[in-house]
């Protein structure tokens, strides 16, 4: 089944440090091409709550690339991974012993949305005419809210509000484990909006307050999470902040329409009376315009439809679009012949399907197809032709390694061209008995990794030569001994939300580089490496690259 995610949704996110904390534990996830948002708020103090927030991030996105299952159970799935994984690494590494975090997670497939939560992060529904809270806090003041024994500047302003009585990490979970998972589903108009948010903004400011800028910057989503860490900020940012928002096309026309009346925007009387009932209903529900009122409605839209059409963005707009239409039209005219279908080439170890071997299904592929690689392991090197994608259907379950008996230096996927290509989900076992020399040697344009698993002794994990535009995004690499990722001068790259993970005493660096200008480095999780995480670069470079990065030391050797 092919899915229809958020792409109709235009989002973005920031996180924030905040005015007191010397550090930022959370992380926000913001994917509307895969409908994937949340917040991550990890727990744990120094290193250890950004690493928490780091395995959750990388878990949860390895499982919801795989459609199996409805929305809900992947969620549920996607969180018991992350909080497996934290439970197992915090018992393996002792100075991360006590790692958790709590989270917001929102995965939305077509025009519906299914909530993920556990903790006391947020997530609000927008639609024209009002706010709700559609999470519960999982702790003792925010039940006392929720319940309304309390109101919501008393909760703010409570001793206690930073507990809570669920969190990922703390203890193994099964998926299903009752009071776990908190499972939310929720239509999503054409006209919502959705906000997810780290306490560090709501007990600093008020649902009322974030409606009102919410609203005062719709239809410019990154003008509206600016905004709001900025008021958390302004209000004292005792806590790290995060914001993830995200609306559908038609929020901000319905929100002018709504609040603009025939006569221009809301008096101040009028917005003031607006925002205190929108502080009455924003934990109960959504207020809607009264039935009794259809005169004020219409004046109401006919304001918003005056607004709109006085504005020259509106005309420029529509000269836009009438241009895009004459160059579809044009190029209709001058160029009959379809382009040939994009394929999906099944690879199967067992047999059974289309192909037995990657090198078969390579021979007849062609630009913009998809060979996709069954759940085995295949002992073949691929050479990947130019703009060609080498996917596994399952992510983690499909993985290449060394043949027996093969002679010579041995990559397990070398791939060039101008036109890119995606290498998706595979893994890469290298072994002493039949070990890899390099992972992956990319070289040309374009090329994106993404969901690659990387273990075992090998020169190189990533081997980047001459190769620009490539993403490496939420990969693995475990024990490489060679670098993770090296570079020649030629090459730059994005580099974002992977693990280079190295156990026992390290060598080679995470990172090898030729130039700082060239690589964006930013929230991967870099551990058990020494003091030269990034090689080839300065000092004052080095300290710039990994700022925006998730650091744990090595264990130190105890003498015996």
């Amino acid at each position: 089944m092919t899915e229809i995610h958020a792409s109709f949704l235009s989002a973005a996110c920031r996180t924030d440090a905040g005015c007191v904390r010397g550090n930022n534990e959370d992380l926000p996830l913001c994917d509307p091409d895969r409908g994937v948002f949340a917040v991550i708020d990890g727990v744990g103090g120094q290193a250890a709550g950004e690493v928490a927030a780091a395995i959750a991030s990388t878990e949860i996105m390895a499982r919801l690339a795989r459609p199996l299952g409805t929305p809900a159970e992947r969620v549920r799935e996607a969180i018991a991974l992350a909080n497996n994984e934290i439970f197992r690494q915090a018992e393996e590494w002792p100075n991360l012993h006590g790692m958790t975090c709590v989270l917001t997670l929102a995965l939305v497939v077509g025009r519906h949305v299914t909530i993920g939560h556990v903790g006391d992060s947020r997530l609000y529904k927008l639609a024209p005419d009002g706010i709700k809270k559609l999470t519960h806090d999982h702790s003792p003041v925010g039940e006392r809210e929720d319940a309304r024994e309390i109101t919501e500047s008393e909760a703010m302003r409570h001793p206690r509000r930073n507990e809570v009585f669920r969190d990922v990490g703390s203890e193994y979970r099964d998926k299903d484990d009752a009071g776990f998972v908190e499972i939310v589903e929720a239509a999503l108009e054409n006209d919502h909006a959705l906000l997810l948010c780290s306490d560090g903004l709501t007990d600093m400011v008020s649902s009322s307050t974030i409606e009102h800028l919410v609203r005062k910057h719709a239809g410019d989503p990154q003008l509206v999470v600016d905004a709001l860490v900025a008021a958390a900020n302004d209000a004292g940012g005792k806590d790290n902040v995060t914001v993830v928002y995200a609306e559908a096309p038609g929020f901000a026309p319905a929100v002018r329409g709504y609040w603009f009346g025939a006569s221009g925007p809301a008096s101040p009387v009028r917005e003031a009376a607006r925002i205190e009932s929108a502080s009455r209903v924003a934990h109960g529900g959504i207020e809607r315009t009264s039935a009794a009122q259809p005169r004020q409605a219409a004046m109401s839209l006919a304001g918003g439809w005056r607004w709109i059409v006085s504005r020259r963005a509106t005309w420029f707009g529509c000269g836009m679009v009438m241009g895009v239409a004459v160059a579809l039209v044009l190029a209709w005219r001058l160029d009959t012949v379809a382009p040939p279908a994009r394929r999906t080439l099944a690879v199967s170890d067992g047999g059974g399907q289309t192909f037995s071997r990657i090198a078969d299904a390579l021979a007849d592929a062609r630009p913009g197809d998809v060979v996709q690689l069954e759940p085995g392991t295949y002992k073949e090197q691929v050479v990947l032709p130019d703009g060609v994608d080498l996917v596994a259907r399952l992510p983690g379950k499909a993985t290449l390694m060394r043949a027996e008996g093969a002679t010579g230096e041995w990559r397990a996927v070398t791939a060039d061209g101008p036109s890119g290509g995606r290498i998706y989900g595979i893994r890469i076992d290298s072994s002493v008995a039949a070990p890899i020399d390099v992972g992956l040697h990319i070289s040309g344009a374009g090329r994106r990794v993404e969901l690659v698993d990387i273990e075992g002794p090998m020169r190189a994990a990533i081997e980047l030569t001459g190769a620009t535009a490539v993403t490496i995004r939420g990969c693995v690499v475990h024990n490489a001994q060679g670098p993770g990722v090296t570079m020649d001068a030629s090459s730059d790259a994005a580099i974002a939300n992977n693990a280079f993970v190295r156990t026992g005493r390290a060598v080679e660096p995470a990172l090898s580089l030729k130039d700082a200008t060239r690589t964006v480095v930013t929230r991967n999780l870099f551990a058990g490496y020494g003091v030269e995480i990034i090689r080839g670069v300065s000092a004052d470079e080095r300290a710039q690259l990994l700022s925006g990065n998730f650091v744990v030391a090595a264990e130190p050797t105890i003498a015996r």
